[in-house]
């Protein structure tokens, strides 16, 4: 009787036992954290400010390993395709686009590919112009931290005439889309475009994000940025630019978040047109991030700029950078700000640039696809008058417009048609790109159709 006593005791204690482990988990031995679960700093939904990744409002989905590809054919309708000042008459160009990516994804590391080729056949001063883009994105993680390489190099016919004005181009983007994160300026800036010279463009980074708490972490952040510009004639001026920044990010609660970065940068310039441009930058920033809704980042700060061509000229200015996305229920929008140092867009040798941006975007229906974007810039010169480039202007504003509407055809086609407009206005008359003027101004009407095929999966 006593021996029956004592083993439904033993029972009844192990049974006790294991009902308090289950309501207490923190008895329990817990497995190794995944990547992102004892780190909030590091998720992707609201990642380092310091950093070069911003907030994402849409949310997370499984991924998988694939192969896809695409191809464009389409016919525009260019006012001015010389690309030049005072403008010249309408042509029609044809335009051949392919593209190729990669999505390789890995327990701890990501890969992503991009080539995009193709060529414009127009008739008069335009003739035969191709275009070619290759685009990297590999990053890679530990328990801790992550490290994230980019990589852009495009050869672009008439400056942007494909990027910005062919539309809707097939692909991630990844090739094409300039590398506007972090600190204010950090890409290598292509914008400004005039004549009919192609240039050839990289820009590459290295992003290094390291948590030394739940709340906390540190970056460190290396880029460099080339433009080189072809045929003479053209007078626009090669550059390129190298930066360095460090920061540390705190978390300040779920939605909120402030970091601090400290940066050098260097933008060169050939001797016989502009010497070097030092740039010394400090921001303090603040983000509030809303998942699936709204994201805020802003940074402010002051720079310490020191123009070397001869002589050496100082001066203290203010940085900055502000961007809003809103997601509503079945549309969304983005407005940027942003004044900082370029390296002058092949105009000047390095210029005090200001650019708004406003991009909005809405599905129509369940078939059709509508977007748009416009912005504004002002760059003014840092380097004095010099008999090259937009010789005697002291400063050009740039304005631009574009939309977009998609009609997808089943899964495997697309019909769009968009429009661009563009206008670069110098203060004074110049010569650039053998004319003569202050103001260039280009409208591109496109229609295309587009065959993307059934992505391969490879995992």
């Amino acid at each position: 009787m006593k021996l029956r006593a004592i083993w439904w005791g033993s029972l009844l204690l192990s049974i006790s036992m294991h009902a308090d482990a289950q309501n207490n988990p923190q008895s329990q031995t817990p497995p190794s954290p995944a990547f992102g679960q004892n780190m909030p700093i590091l998720s992707p939904e609201n990642p380092p400010l310091s950093g070069l990744d911003e907030p994402s409002l849409e949310l997370r989905t499984v991924n998988r390993s694939f192969v896809s590809g695409a191809l464009q054919v389409g016919e525009s309708a260019d006012s001015n395709s010389g690309n030049q000042l005072g403008g010249s008459k309408m042509t029609g160009v044809s335009h051949v686009l392919g593209a190729l990516d990669l999505q390789k994804l890995w327990p701890r590391s990501d890969l992503f590919l991009e080539y995009l080729g193709g060529a414009g056949f127009g008739n008069n001063n335009y003739y035969v112009r191709q275009l070619q883009a290759l685009g990297l994105e590999a990053i890679t993680r530990w328990r801790t931290g992550q490290l994230t390489l980019r990589d852009g190099l495009n050869y672009l016919p008439d400056g942007s005439f494909f990027a910005a004005s062919a539309g809707g181009l097939p692909g991630f983007g990844i090739a094409t889309t300039g590398l506007q994160l972090g600190l204010p300026g950090l890409y290598h800036q292509v914008g400004g475009s005039l004549g009919t010279g192609a240039r050839l463009s990289n820009t590459a980074t290295l992003d290094v994000v390291q948590a030394i708490t739940p709340r906390s972490a540190v970056t460190v952040v290396g880029a460099f940025g080339n433009t080189h510009f072809y045929h003479n004639v053209d007078n626009l001026i090669d550059g390129d630019e190298s930066t360095v920044e460090a920061g540390y990010s705190h978390l300040v609660s779920r939605h909120d978040q402030i970091a601090i970065v400290d940066a050098f940068q260097l933008f060169r310039f050939p001797t016989r047109v502009g010497g070097e441009v030092y740039n010394n930058v400090f921001n303090v920033r603040w983000s509030h991030v809303i998942t699936g809704r709204l994201s805020f980042l802003g940074g402010v700060g002051a720079q310490y700029t020191d123009v070397r061509l001869g002589v050496s000229s100082t001066n203290w200015s203010v940085s900055g950078r502000a961007v809003l996305r809103y997601q509503f229920e079945r549309s969304s929008l983005t407005a940027s700000y942003a004044k900082f140092t370029s390296p002058g867009s092949g105009f000047f040798a390095g210029a005090e640039t200001q650019v708004a941006e406003v991009s909005f975007r809405r599905p129509i229906g369940r078939t059709f696809e509508f977007s748009s974007v416009g912005g504004f810039s002002h760059n003014k010169r840092l380097q004095p008058t010099f008999d090259f480039g937009a010789a005697g202007a002291n400063s050009y504003n740039e304005g631009f417009f574009g939309m977009i509407l998609k009609k997808h055809l089943g899964r495997s086609w697309d019909a769009l048609a968009a429009y661009r407009f563009s206008e670069v206005q110098f203060n004074t008359t110049v010569t650039v790109a053998g004319s003569t003027g202050s103001t260039s101004q280009r409208q591109v009407g496109t229609i295309a159709l587009e065959w993307h095929p059934k992505a391969i999966r490879i995992d």
